[in-house]
């Protein structure tokens, strides 16, 4: 790495270390790719995206690695907010230019105007560009159209804020850096109670993990509480919404009030404490079930049946989420079994059923589903269908007996008795048997007449 590597590449921030999530995903492998193939890809590359969300991460990821790869190579850090006319010109040397925040540095035109000719001098060279922005280039009013041209020429990839499951990758990332272990409960409340600002995600892990510390213990529920109260809508704590909702009191003597009106102002003072305490309560619950919902919803159950009930009444509240956690458990339930008989099932079983394992709305419905598949898996098997009886066999027909002979020959020499022809008594004998007439064979015909 070269010895002349600005300061602040020489931090920590690697792409090795960037939680990556559905909302990070595409900018993380264009950053990589750039870093990879500097020049040649995305040139030049414009992160952009609101504020705390991993662009400087990612901008200086570009930078270590493209270091550690081309230790000769210049690199050259801007940060838009400082920008002047002398690092224009000193980057006309950089065969690496990462420019941090330039939406800060576009409000003068004389700025604007230098950087339009340096960013085609590097992306004609095959020098690398790479910019942040807290917004898309497109919606920067003072961009010059021009600059606009060079910027869109590239490939724009943003940063969106970062939903739950992010944040609980990122502090679970975090903690275990700092040799903390957080129960993954925790780490979804802590996750809910903070914005999605990864700045404000780390300090808030930081006061909790001090918190932690001084009880000599793993950071709980409890601790977690002390240090990060829950809130209620609109960002402002239960304690901070109570107290400037308060009336101011008025003014009179603080030790003057005696009698019946002084009784009656204590009493006052104390309905309205009652009330105030009561609210507070109830605003914990409230937010305590809220967290409770985003735990099941991030285990992917349908929670919409029971998050429309959070701003109603707490009693209301609290006998949908047991209704609910009811549900949650049947489905549980209900998934274990059809688990142990979903390699039975049929494509179209399989198919209805998991369309409704994580609704606690449909519970039963699957309940049914899963009923029917166990009655079908548990029904005897239906008897072999009846084959034809094959038919009688014919037997062959009996051989038929060469007919006899009508005429026996006569031995040379002479007629005899046995020489005279035979017939069948059936064609020999008439009614009464007698014969009818004799055929002497041709051959001894013809002797006798020669």
């Amino acid at each position: 790495m070269p010895q002349d590597l600005p300061d602040i590449l020489k931090s920590t921030h690697l792409f090795e270390n960037f939680v990556t999530g559905p909302n990070s995903r595409l900018a993380f492998a264009a950053a990589r790719k750039v870093a990879e193939s500097p020049g040649t890809l995305y040139n030049p590359l414009v992160i952009c995206g609101g504020v705390g969300l991993g662009k400087s991460h990612l901008l200086q990821s570009i930078g270590n690695a493209v270091a550690a790869a081309h230790p000769d190579w210049s690199i050259v850090v801007l940060n838009g907010g400082q920008l002047r006319v002398e690092d224009i010109a000193a980057a006309e040397r950089a065969n690496l230019l990462l420019v941090d925040d330039l939406h800060l540095g576009l409000a003068s035109r004389d700025l604007q105007i230098r950087l339009i000719p340096l960013f085609d001098r590097m992306t004609g060279a095959n020098r690398q560009i790479a910019l942040t922005t807290d917004m898309a280039p497109q919606k920067i009013e003072a961009l010059d159209p021009k600059l606009l041209s060079r910027l869109l020429g590239g490939v724009i990839v943003a940063l969106k804020e970062i939903d739950t499951n992010e944040k609980v990758m990122i502090l679970s990332q975090k903690a275990r850096a700092r040799g903390a272990a957080i129960a993954d409960d925790v780490l979804f409340l802590l996750a809910a109670r903070v914005p999605s600002n990864i700045r404000e995600l780390e300090g808030a892990l930081n006061k909790v993990l001090l918190f932690a510390s001084l009880f000599d213990g793993p950071v709980t529920r409890e601790i977690l509480d002390e240090t990060l109260p829950p809130t209620v809508p609109g960002g402002q704590s239960v304690t901070d919404l109570v107290l400037a909702a308060a009336p101011e009191p008025a003014d009179r003597p603080g030790d003057d009030l005696a009698g019946e009106f002084g009784d009656f102002i204590t009493g006052l003072d104390h309905k309205v404490s009652g009330l105030i305490s009561e609210q507070q309560d109830a605003e914990r619950q409230r937010q305590d079930y809220k967290d409770r919902i985003d735990v099941w919803k991030m285990k992917g159950f349908n929670t919409a049946g029971v998050e429309k009930h959070l701003g109603q009444d707490i009693t209301v509240l609290v006998a949908e989420y047991d209704r609910f956690t009811a549900s949650v458990e049947r489905m549980i339930a209900l998934q274990q079994e059809f688990g142990e008989m979903a390699a039975s099932a049929t494509a179209e079983e399989i198919a209805g059923i998991e369309s409704l394992l994580f609704d606690p709305g449909a519970v039963d419905q699957l309940d049914a589903a899963v009923a029917a598949l166990r009655g079908r898996l548990a029904a005897p098997p239906a008897p072999p269908a009846a084959q034809p009886r094959p038919a009688p066999a014919v037997p062959p027909p009996a051989p038929v007996e060469p007919a006899p002979a009508l005429f026996t020959p006569e031995p040379e020499g002479g007629h005899s008795a046995a020489a005279t022809p035979q017939l069948p008594a059936a064609a020999a004998g008439g009614r009464d048997g007698n014969l009818i007439e004799r055929w002497p064979w041709l051959e001894d015909r013809l002797i006798d007449d020669i």
